[in-house]
């Protein structure tokens, strides 16, 4: 018999070691332990059972639940591990917050810091967490483009600090050809704006 949110809400725990299983349907069950409620799927895949977690309840409804266990039907029916899925998607998304342009910007400031003056440095550092990490911080460096680098240059340009914006400009670039370097970016993409930095006008 499937399961009802009231039964998910005052179903209790009976003392068991290995806790009470709680059928849906579909391979859905709530596994009822003394630590909490879970939800639970469980799977064959290539001749092998298997279970897939699917959350805790209630910050994961049995809605929820059901709309998570039809997914992972979906990638069963195409022939993919839902849980192999599941754990690559959080590898991807654990590699992409570790390779945000802010992470990789913070690394090539310590890896580079010996190379400038301490006044240098801290000038570099307040550009980048001022101008540069509040638009495109958190974007994955692989993600960035050309416009969305230019779209910071702009904004200082805007300000009238046309020099620091170019310095801004360039310091970027140098981030980008570190990721390369250390296997976290493809390329430069700063490259295509070459010439694209606007100057600040000559007083006569």
């Amino acid at each position: 018999m499937a399961l009802t949110d009231t039964f998910a809400k005052n179903v209790k725990p009976t003392g068991s070691t290995v806790g009470n299983k709680h059928t849906d349907g579909q391979g859905l069950y709530l596994h009822v332990k003394d630590a909490g409620k879970y939800w639970r799927m469980s799977y064959r895949f290539h001749g092998k059972q298997k279970t897939l977690a699917l959350g805790v309840y209630p910050a994961v409804s049995l809605a929820k639940a059901r709309q998570r266990r039809d997914k992972a039907r979906e990638l069963l029916a195409d022939g993919i591990d839902p849980g192999t899925a599941k754990r690559d998607e959080k590898q991807a998304k654990a590699a992409a917050a570790g390779n945000t342009f802010e992470a990789v910007a913070e690394q090539w400031l310590k890896a580079t810091a010996a190379k400038r003056a301490a006044i240098t440095q801290d000038k570099v550092t307040t550009w980048l967490r001022k101008d540069v990490f509040p638009k495109i911080g958190r974007m994955p460096i692989t993600s960035i483009g050309p416009r969305d680098v230019l779209a910071v240059v702009r904004k200082m340009e805007a300000r009238g600090v046309f020099d620091s914006a170019k310095r801004i400009g360039q310091i970027c670039g140098q981030v980008f050809r570190y990721a390369v370097a250390e296997g976290t970016a493809e390329r430069d993409v700063t490259t295509d704006l070459r010439g694209a930095f606007q100057h600040a006008e000559k007083k006569h």
